[in-house]
């Protein structure tokens, strides 16, 4: 098949951990890397954020990335949507220029939704769209996110229009059918799969020493700075623990476009006395983040939404154990491993209850085995959801 997968806002090449750039790129680039590997074409259409910078790069073996220029240079996510029909225009002169034709369109976030919808009117070809979150399942969630209407009202047009849905997580799925009253065949369940050669586990003193940590215990977050990761809440926990613990809290993530978050975050953490019990690392390589991972005793989800958590999986291959709020891929992975757990999955938002199992979960010194890794991450295979995409887009087709 020739597949045209669109990521408008954000090139999956981007630094995880920025603003704009998270689980989306990774999922975008194991899933292609998969398909490539499969014999399948895959073209990855992103918008350049430097005027001129246009032109398609191998990715991958039969992946490309195709960076094309709207004339629009650099702009914020929420100022690409006045532009979708001239994006799509500009994606539709790019594929007659260089004689490009495709089985499917698979678009990634709401922008990259309409754009697709625009462009299956042109191509007369199956559309599939991968939200990665929704605007109302955040605003609900964490009204401090403040999601525009927009987007609400253009994500329930795409839900009802798109040939298909795909998500990570089963919960997700569950709320896109309820939040639309769509019959359940209009919505599938394709994991995340984890780069097992990469998260793997490692000597957690060692690693502590690679990256530059002490000897304290640490609790480690990792995830993009905005207020649906519930990063304020795990600094009001953290300073519940006794000093006596001598405990640090490290949170991986963040971009320039998120220093006032994070100098919001500083300030709380400040007015809570934890000036020196709290690191911010910024946005770390991810080819560094296993070590960070390993070098943890605990990592801790408390978002209030996601909708997959890909650092579950990234943590519990590195052997370490979760703390976290019932949220996207959690609560799968919880009732995968009977007679025991790789943590605690916590449904009440007490500041109190959530540092008890934190530091429960510290003081529980050995790592996950290397079967209980296996049995938890058996599913999460990037070969295993490019087969089951292929399987569907046939579906659709036949």
């Amino acid at each position: 098949m020739k597949m045209a997968f669109l990521s408008i806002h954000s090139s999956p090449v981007g630094k995880a951990g920025g603003k704009d750039t998270g689980g989306m790129s990774t999922y975008l680039c194991g899933l292609s890397e998969a398909l490539g590997a499969m014999g399948h074409k895959v073209d990855i259409f992103s918008r350049s954020a430097v005027t001129g910078a246009e032109g398609i790069h191998k990715m991958y073996p039969n992946v490309r990335l195709v960076s094309f220029d709207d004339g629009n240079g650099s702009l914020a996510k929420n100022d690409i949507y006045p532009h979708i029909s001239l994006i799509a225009a500009e994606i539709n002169r790019l594929c007659q220029q260089n004689q490009c034709s495709y089985d499917v369109i698979f678009s990634h976030y709401w922008l990259s939704g309409c754009v697709g919808e625009i462009l299956k009117q042109n191509w007369q070809i199956p559309t599939l769209v991968m939200f990665h979150t929704l605007g109302r399942a955040k605003n609900e969630a964490c009204p401090e996110e403040n999601e525009p209407s927009r987007r609400i009202s253009e994500e329930e047009n795409l839900a009802r229009n798109s040939d298909l849905i795909i998500t990570a997580a089963r919960l997700e799925k569950e709320r896109i059918l309820n939040y639309y009253n769509l019959p359940p065949r209009k919505v599938e369940v394709i994991p995340c799969g984890i780069g097992r050669m990469l998260f793997k586990p490692l000597d957690r003193q060692k690693a502590k020493e690679q990256i530059g940590l002490d000897s304290k215990k640490i609790i480690l977050a990792v995830g993009r700075i905005e207020p649906v990761k519930g990063f304020d809440f795990l600094i009001e926990t953290t300073a519940l623990l006794p000093l006596r613990d001598d405990i640090k809290l490290v949170i991986v993530g963040g971009d320039e476009q998120s220093r006032d978050q994070v100098a919001a975050l500083k300030e709380k953490a400040a007015s809570l006395g934890m000036e020196d019990r709290v690191q911010f690392t910024g946005r770390i390589d991810h080819q560094s983040l296993p070590l960070y991972y390993n070098a943890a005793d605990v990592t801790v989800i408390p978002s209030y939404y996601e909708s997959f958590a890909l650092t579950a999986l990234e943590s519990i291959a590195c052997g370490t154990r979760i703390v976290g709020a019932p949220v996207g891929i959690l609560p799968e992975i919880f009732f995968r491993l009977p007679g025991g757990h790789p943590g605690c999955l916590i449904t009440d938002r007490t500041p109190d209850l959530w540092a008890t199992k934190i530091r429960e979960a510290i003081f529980r010194t050995e790592k996950i085995s290397p079967a209980e890794i296996e049995t938890l991450l058996f599913p999460f295979n990037w070969t295993g959801a490019a087969a089951r995409l292929t399987g569907l887009i046939a579906g659709l087709r036949s």
